[in-house]
This record gives C-alpha cells, structure tokens and sequence, in this order.
C-alpha cells in the first residue's frame, strides 16, 4: 500500500476487498473546508454519495493529537483524539482510494507523527504570490501532513503586510523598479483582511501560521519607505536584484525599536498562533561601525563589539514579544556564529550545524533549500537526511530570488519535498522506498494539480549536468552588489567622517 507518509503501523488484507464506490461521511468535528476538500476528491475518483454513512468517526482520547486509527471493513472507521487527527486520517483515505479505485482491502493502520513541527517556509518577499497562490500552498501542504506554514513577509524587495501605523511600507516598501529578470516593475501585499482570510483558510486545514519579519538586516524596503530607519538617515529604493545589502536598521536609536515594536502589535492582531520568525540572517555591520548611534549603544550597554550589538537588537525584541504573549520567537541561526549574550530562549531556524542549548526547527540548506537546484540538492539528498532527535521538527524552504511564481515553485519543491514529509512523519526517509513510490505519488499529486519534475536525471544530476547546473546557480550571484557595497562603503565612510567632525 503506497501512502506518503508511510503510516507508522499498517495491515491490511488484499484478498478481501469491499466497495466504496458510494461513500457518505457521518457528522463530525471536521471544518466545513476539511468535509469539502475530501467531497471534491471523491468526485473526482467518480465516488457517489451512498443512502447510509459508511464513514465513521470515534473519539478516543488514548490516541495521540495528530495521530488517528483507520479500520477499513464493511465500513470505513475512523478514530481520534481531535479534529486534526481525522483530517490526516482523511489525507490517508484519500490515497487508499485512489491507488484502489475506490475497491478497498481490508486494513489496520495506526499513525501519528513524529515531530510536532512539520513546516514549509514561502519567501513573498522577494516575489509576491496571489491570495489564491498562498490557500494552493496550504492545499498542498495538508495533503502531505504538514502543520507550519513559515510565511516570509519582508526583504529589501519588497514589504507584503499592510500595517496601518506605517501606510508607507506598502504604499512605496511593496514595489519596485525592476526585477533580476526584466526591467518590468514588480509588486504587490496582503491587505490585513487579505491576512485574515489566509489564517482562517490555514486553520480549516489544520495548520498554523509563522509570520517572519526580517529584520535588522534585509530590511531596505522597510527603509526606502523610511530612511531614518537606517544609520545616517539614507534616501535609497527598494532594492530590485539580489546580493545582501549593508544598509540595515539602526541598532543605536530608539524610534528604531518602537518601529519594530509597533509592527509587532499588529502583527499579533492578525496572526494568533503565537510563533513569530524575526530573522536575524546575513546582517553585515558595516554601518554599525561608523554610525555614532550603534557606537554609543555599544559603550551604554558594555557590549563587546557589533556581533553583541546584534544580539542586544534580537533580545529587546524578544523581550517585547514574550510581554506580548508569545509562545515561541525564532531567528536563522545567526550566520554560523556563537553568540554570547542572546537568549536561551530564542529558537533556531537551524540551517546547518548542531544546536545544544536551545529549540529549534531543522532547515538544512544541504537538504530541504528546495530553491537550490537539483545539482545541489537532489532526491537523494533529501531524502537521506537525518533530522536530529531534539529538533522540534523540520521545514522545506522556498527563498523566491529566482522562483517568481507558484508553477515555478512547484518545478523545483516536488518530488524532493518527499525526503522532508517521510522525515517529520516518521523520523526517516528511506530512499529505495521513496523511489518504489515515485510513480505513485506523481500521479497523486497531479490529480491534485501540483505540477513536479519527472525526469530521473533531473532528479539525481551527475556528471556534466550536475557540473553545469551548479555552475549556472553560481553565476547567478556574481552580481553588480559586491562592487557596488565597496564603493557605497566609502561614500557612507566620507559621511560619517563628517558627522564626527560636526558632533566634535
């Protein structure tokens, strides 16, 4: 029996088969949504509506949250603690009667997850998604047990959510001039009822929401709208092509942080789940060296130098997240680096390494970076890697510099998000196993209208084509951006040098 994921116990009995070729789901506790979207499969697979419910739901508070008891006989039986636990027994049923055209055998199966967090991450910031793009992200994401979407709002192209105190981060933080790819203009954001509308659709599916905005660093957009953000007050635009900028938010003032703090407000009003990504990834401080704010806030606190003036910006924002109520806050593991004076209490999007001392998520870029091309990271790969026992789960990444619409996206997440679904699930990902599934799987999705990469070449790359397409990847990001940081480095320098002389 091919179900991804592969259920934790499973039985079943091919020599005796029942027909469900008309189904009809007993009442239950499941969403509206949750009832439809199974209704629709069905009608898709020609399923008929039967005059008796054949479908039937149990509470039985000995099963685990997520997890659920499937007992195919006569009848279809399903058990569960919640509500979530019978949607992903749905998720399993689904599959069951699409690999037997609706003629099932009789079967046992006992499931539940291994990890609590089973996320995939969308970069909006960089290139903006439809509402309706965002719930076909989510559609997805349900088919496959996943329970955390990571929603990636903010970068230096482009702010996505409307914030009422600050018209100015849509009305000029949203758009840019041009793109890497065109010299067309590109835009675009979620109205707040916009967000309202994609949390509740989350939620019918049984998955939460974690907003990210990034900051102190990727933030240009945020200061193209307001440049008394950054040091020295800079006019500059949202920035149109990719490479990390070194005009970052300020550390040194306090409207910096009422900014961030006020952002945060409404944030909380529009995300309730109470996980919150602040980012904290690629700051280069260059500023921070010659801004005699960031200087003076070194000295006050007695901090070291600007790696801990970093983690003094990420602990007041922490400290003002968890008087709001906040059950989690994360950032990227901070650049490979060691910090010294930040918070135990701040979780790791963990990209590489090993982490002792606090929470996190694994988001391996040597497996789940699934914007990577398939020369960097293949099936293989994913699917070989070991997410780490103390993790609190797993998440596949979709960074959109080179993604700039869904049907993209989709090219490049499947079929290698298997190696992260099996992982979540099950703790593992065999990789024969996956390959048995693949045929299976393709046409599962298909039905769902996914769109993937089938060519088992493109899959595994070897040889020339592994050569060429990192090669391909590689100079993509030998920009104009590093030659210009040397240049715009020296004219802030100059400034700099000038402000001192003034507040001498």
């Amino acid at each position: 029996m091919k179900i991804i994921p592969q259920p934790q116990k499973i039985s079943f009995d091919e020599n005796v088969k029942f027909d469900f070729s008309k189904i009809l789901l007993q009442k239950n506790r499941l969403s509206q949504n949750a009832k439809d979207d199974f209704l629709n499969f069905t009608k898709k697979l020609e399923i008929k509506t039967a005059k008796e419910e054949n479908i039937l739901f149990f509470n039985d508070d000995t099963i685990a949250e997520e997890g659920y008891k499937i007992e195919v006989d006569r009848k279809i039986s399903i058990y569960a603690s919640s509500a979530s636990g019978e949607f992903y027994a749905l998720q399993t049923l689904k599959q069951m009667l699409f690999e037997y055209k609706n003629n099932l055998p009789k079967t046992t199966i006992e499931d539940c997850p291994k990890f609590a967090y089973r996320g995939f991450m969308l970069d909006v910031g960089r290139y903006f998604y439809s509402v309706s793009d965002i719930k076909k992200f989510l559609d997805d994401m349900a088919l496959q047990k996943l329970n955390w979407f990571h929603f990636h709002l903010t970068e230096d192209q482009g702010w996505r959510v409307e914030i009422k105190k600050y018209p100015l981060l849509t009305e000029i933080g949203s758009r840019r001039s041009h793109t890497n790819f065109n010299n067309k203009a590109h835009g675009g954001y979620y109205t707040q009822e916009d967000i309202k509308e994609i949390v509740e659709y989350a939620h019918s599916k049984y998955i939460k929401i974690m907003p990210e905005i990034d900051i102190p660093g990727h933030s240009r957009a945020a200061i193209a709208a307001y440049p008394e953000l950054c040091c020295f007050n800079r006019e500059l635009p949202v920035a149109t092509h990719w490479g990390v900028k070194h005009d970052i938010l300020c550390a040194g003032k306090e409207s910096v942080y009422q900014f961030v703090f006020n952002v945060i407000d409404e944030l909380l009003e529009l995300f309730p789940d109470r996980y919150i990504h602040i980012g904290g990834d690629e700051v280069f401080k260059h500023r921070w060296k010659i801004c005699p704010e960031c200087q003076k806030t070194i000295k006050e606190n007695g901090l070291k130098n600007e790696t801990e003036l970093q983690e003094y910006f990420m602990n007041k924002v922490y400290d003002y997240l968890k008087k709001k109520g906040v059950d989690k806050v994360f950032m990227w593991n901070f650049d490979g680096l060691n910090p010294t004076i930040l918070n135990k209490d701040i979780g790791f999007s963990l990209c590489g390494g090993e982490e002792k001392e606090r929470f996190f998520v694994d988001t391996s870029t040597k497996a789940y970076y699934l914007d990577f091309p398939y020369g960097y990271i293949s099936l293989k790969d994913s699917c070989e890697h070991k997410i780490d026992e103390n993790a609190m789960g797993g998440e596949a990444e979709i960074w959109c510099e080179y993604i700039p619409n869904k049907q993209k996206s989709d090219i490049m997440t499947y079929p290698r998000i298997l190696g992260l679904v099996e992982s979540v699930w099950n703790g593992n990902c065999d990789y024969n196993s996956a390959l048995e599934k693949l045929d299976f799987y393709y046409s599962y999705i298909e039905k769902n209208g996914i769109n993937h990469s089938v060519s088992d070449a493109k899959l595994n790359p070897k040889g020339l084509r592994k050569f060429f397409e990192i090669l391909l990847f590689e100079r993509r990001q030998l920009t104009w951006e590093g030659v210009h940081n040397i240049f715009d480095d020296l004219k802030v320098e100059r400034q700099a040098k000038k402000i001192s002389k003034v507040t001498k």
